[in-house]
């Protein structure tokens, strides 16, 4: 869950979260924003989305180092575990601005943070894909590489059903369809039934 006209993970008002979470029978993953630093605003900002019902919580790595990182993931993720919040962090970086030494050690760092999860995603929305940024190679690497340090890995970013073929040959644990099954396109107008089920007979048919 989140707000897209508040950033590629921009976070939703808190009062959205809880309604979200009041009628979910499944896990709520919500995004907490594009953080630059600052980890006592987005430790707070997860304690809130935690408190308001959230099993995952996501934030986005602008401008970090992996030493800087690491730091500003511990932060959070002690925060959480001061407060007794059980929601598992997950840190995310975009395709489109991610330096590669940075993409390499990724899941090194999170890691070393004692973070749950890695998600790669794009930052701007204007139609460019996951797959326009990064092939196949680099991004099995990235989820085996996740895979052997014991942390959830997941892929977003424009992926729609002619995405599906090479994401399973990639194998993330988790991959983001919010586009390709939004009425809009976006988001904000809700999900699409019809486009949900065309997704998920594509999917089916390749299993």
């Amino acid at each position: 869950m989140k707000n897209p006209a508040a950033g590629a993970l921009g976070m939703a008002e808190v009062e959205e979260i809880h309604a979200i979470r009041a009628v979910a029978k499944t896990t709520l993953s919500v995004a907490i924003g594009d953080a630059d630093n600052n980890p006592e605003m987005y430790a707070a900002r997860a304690v809130l989305a935690a408190r308001a019902g959230a099993d995952i919580v996501k934030v986005g790595l602008l401008s970090f180092t992996p030493s800087t990182a690491v730091a500003f993931l511990s932060f959070l993720r002690h925060a959480l575990e001061a407060e007794k919040c059980s929601a598992k962090l997950v840190a995310g970086v975009y395709a489109d601005l991610v330096d590669e030494s940075f993409l390499r050690s990724f899941p090194h760092t999170a890691r070393t943070a004692g973070i749950w999860g890695c998600l790669i995603d794009t930052f701007s929305k204007n139609g460019e894909k996951l797959g326009d940024w990064l092939g196949p190679e680099t991004l099995s690497r990235f989820t085996a590489d996740c895979r052997s340090r014991g942390l959830v890995s997941a892929l977003a970013g424009g992926l729609d059903e002619r995405d599906l073929a090479w994401l399973d040959e990639v194998e993330p644990d988790y991959a983001g369809f919010r586009s390709a099954v939004a009425k809009n396109g976006r988001g904000e107008k809700g999900i699409d039934p019809e486009k949900l089920e065309r997704l998920l007979t594509r999917k089916s048919h390749l299993n």
